[in-house]
Parts: structure tokens; C-alpha cells; sequence
């Protein structure tokens, strides 16, 4: 089944902050960045089930996944996204060494 893959705004804004960070010391590696995210997060149309479940979920209360992607010296990003129907909703992007997602924030 090929799932239809939304970016939440939220997370739109986690993609262009990240990447106007990386911006900062090298244009052409903000680029490969933002094109390696987008390619991680575009492969959630086949089968996003094969993901876990966030830490967030139980906190949330929510069915929230991650997809861990690793760009390069980058160090690991988790993409927090939710499957409703045939439908994926990316909702964060957020750097691994990142604290949880608080429900209060």
C-alpha cells in the first residue's frame, strides 16, 4: 500500500532551522542534508509501520513513530510522524540528542 505523506508546518520549520544551521559553516552541506531528510522522509510512502514507536507515544497517548536517520557527521535526526488511514503526518524533526517531546511545551 503507498501511503500519501504530509509535512506538518512544525516540522517544515524543524527542516528550514536545521538546515539554516548547517548553512551557517557549509552551503553544499546544508544542501546534501536537506536533500538526504527529504529522501528519508518521502520513503515513509512504503510501508511506515516498519518504524518504532517514539518515546513520545506514551506520553502523548498518541501512536507517534520515529524514523532515525543518520546524515553523515551530522549525527542522527528522529522524524516523529503519525499514520492515520493511508496517510502519513510527519509532525518533528528533531536532532537525537535532543530531549522527548514534552506535552507541555
Amino acid at each position: 500500500m503507498v501511503y500519501r505523506v504530509f509535512i506538518t508546518p512544525d516540522a517544515n520549520q524543524n527542516l528550514r532551522a536545521q538546515s539554516a544551521y548547517i548553512r551557517r559553516d557549509s552551503r553544499a552541506a546544508a544542501e546534501r542534508w536537506l536533500g538526504r531528510m527529504r529522501t528519508a522522509i518521502k520513503s515513509l510512502s512504503q510501508h511506515p509501520e516498519r518504524c518504532p514507536m517514539a518515546p513520545e507515544a506514551l506520553t502523548f497517548g498518541q501512536p507517534l513513530r520515529e524514523l532515525l536517520c543518520r546524515t553523515g557527521n551530522r549525527g542522527t535526526y528522529r522524524v516523529i510522524f503519525m499514520v492515520i488511514d493511508r496517510a502519513v503526518y510527519v509532525l518533528h524533526v528533531r536532532h537525537g540528542s535532543m530531549l522527548p517531546l514534552d506535552p507541555k511545551d
